[in-house]
């Protein structure tokens, strides 16, 4: 091999390991030309550049409306006036101070006018004149978190819980089965 079909290997060898559908064309003979030499390019800014489009706003549009991305199920103000709906009492006064005091926690609750989209939505579910205030937690990233440790440390937190055992032990028709008490 020349010193000119060396380089041309030393290349081939380079183009196959930055694009590995290349498929290089070595038929070279004397009545044939050399295969051209790939040209490089150096980078510049645009190759570095992230364009956004709808994509921003899409994203937390998808929390109230999932059949954005093929997920069949309700928004968040959607499950909101369904847990609202779904009370076993029809007490027009612990409706008002559920809708009167929606508390959003969680890093989802960071984009900006969330909490305007949210009481937005409820508001269409809700009737007309229903007090409805959305707030935002101090901590949104952490409060969840903080709260449930205060729980489990409680000391009734055995009694008021299961162990992954009584999971195992006695499968998930048990657990379907356990009967939940709430209190408001």
């Amino acid at each position: 091999m020349g010193t000119t079909q060396m380089e041309i290997m030393c290349l081939v060898v380079l183009v196959v390991e930055i694009d590995p559908t290349f498929v290089p064309k070595l038929d070279v003979g004397p009545s044939q030309p050399a295969p051209e030499i790939p040209r490089f390019r150096p980078l510049t800014k645009e190759d570095f550049q992230v364009l956004l489009g709808v994509e921003r706003f899409r994203c937390p549009e998808i929390l109230f409306h999932p059949n954005l991305v093929g997920i069949d199920q309700a928004g968040l103000d959607e499950m909101a006036g369904v847990s609202i709906r779904r009370l076993s009492t029809k007490d027009q006064d612990l409706e008002e101070r559920l809708t009167s005091s929606i508390l959003m926690t969680g890093g989802s609750c960071l984009y900006p006018g969330m909490s305007e989209r949210l009481e937005a939505g409820i508001r269409m579910i809700r009737p007309c004149g229903s007090p409805i205030k959305v707030v935002r937690a101090l901590d949104p990233i952490l409060d969840a978190w903080r709260g449930a440790s205060t729980y489990a440390a409680a000391l009734q937190f055995p009694q008021q819980t299961f162990s992954r055992m009584d999971y195992y032990e006695k499968g998930e028709d048990w657990l379907r089965r356990y009967q939940f008490c709430y209190t408001l």
